[in-house]
């Protein structure tokens, strides 16, 4: 992709809102060629805004925030059917799902996830989660597929794979704020249950053994998924790879450091800071 087709502002707009909101992510998408790289930051852009609509809104009423994510899915469907907008997230973000011949539908998808966001707060089962993810998660990494490219099709169900264990990673590390500044609870209800894990433990804080029980069945859930994930790497186009494999880890290392944290998700949140990033950016190097 030539990068003049994109207003330098609106670039300028994108990357801030990439590294603004998704450190890891934009750390991983520096081993991006610059084309590639470019087009992830709009992606992600175009994934931010109605992300913010929902998650962090000007208001408390949800029909209003439904009607302001509806808003924003017939602008962008204005704005792909035209090739164009003179909203700084939705003109780059038509020209690279042009470019990129990206499937209009995983666009859809991902707003229809977080109109869902509006109308339901709990999840009975995995399998129900699982539908969630596919529009919140999957379908992102279906989408930047189509960016890196691929030698087979093979690709792309690893890329659902890696997008479920993303998700995952945020909902395990993100236990605390989902429940108290969103009311939502995306652990499903059926394991909680399992273990005897009521929303009190959550509003408590309570770390009890049962939750780390539960915590520990989900981190090895995530994990699996981020290993049988790496198995689709090779299909991508090479000058791609790192940069997915970098974020695998980087996302990863967050489950670690869940573990390591003795499953305490209530007093600090997992994340991995700079100097970790560099040593297991260094590590991948020499594995490479």
């Amino acid at each position: 992709m030539d990068g003049n087709n994109i207003k330098k502002e609106h670039a300028r707009i994108c990357r801030g809102i990439q590294k603004n909101f998704g450190k890891s992510y934009y750390f991983a998408t520096l081993f991006f060629p610059k084309e590639k790289k470019l087009a992830t930051q709009v992606l992600y852009a175009f994934f931010r805004m109605p992300d913010e609509i929902v998650d962090n809104p000007s208001c408390k009423d949800m029909e209003e925030i439904k009607a302001n994510l509806n808003g924003w899915k017939t602008k962008w469907q204005e704005a792909y059917k035209n090739g164009s907008s003179n909203d700084p997230i939705l003109d780059p973000s038509a020209k690279i799902f042009r470019r990129y011949d990206i499937p209009y539908s995983l666009s859809e998808a991902f707003i229809d996830a977080m109109i869902m966001d509006t109308e339901r707060s709990r999840y009975q089962n995995y399998d129900e989660l699982k539908k969630y993810m596919f529009g919140s998660a999957a379908a992102v990494g279906l989408m930047m597929s189509h960016i890196i490219g691929f030698s087979d099709k093979k690709a792309l169900k690893y890329a659902e794979m890696l997008g479920y264990a993303m998700q995952l990673t945020n909902f395990l590390r993100d236990i605390r704020e989902d429940y108290e500044n969103r009311g939502r609870i995306y652990l499903p209800q059926d394991e909680m249950a399992r273990f005897g894990i009521s929303e009190k433990d959550i509003k408590g804080h309570n770390i009890s053994d049962n939750f780390k029980k539960l915590m520990r069945l989900e981190i090895d859930r995530a994990k699996q998924l981020y290993k049988e994930a790496e198995k689709g790497i090779p299909y991508l186009n090479k000058d791609g790879q790192f940069a997915v494999r970098m974020a695998s880890v980087l996302y990863g290392a967050i489950l670690d450091k869940i573990e390591k944290q003795d499953y305490d998700i209530f007093s600090k949140r997992a994340h991995t800071n700079i100097a970790e990033k560099v040593f297991l950016l260094i590590k991948e190097v020499i594995r490479k």
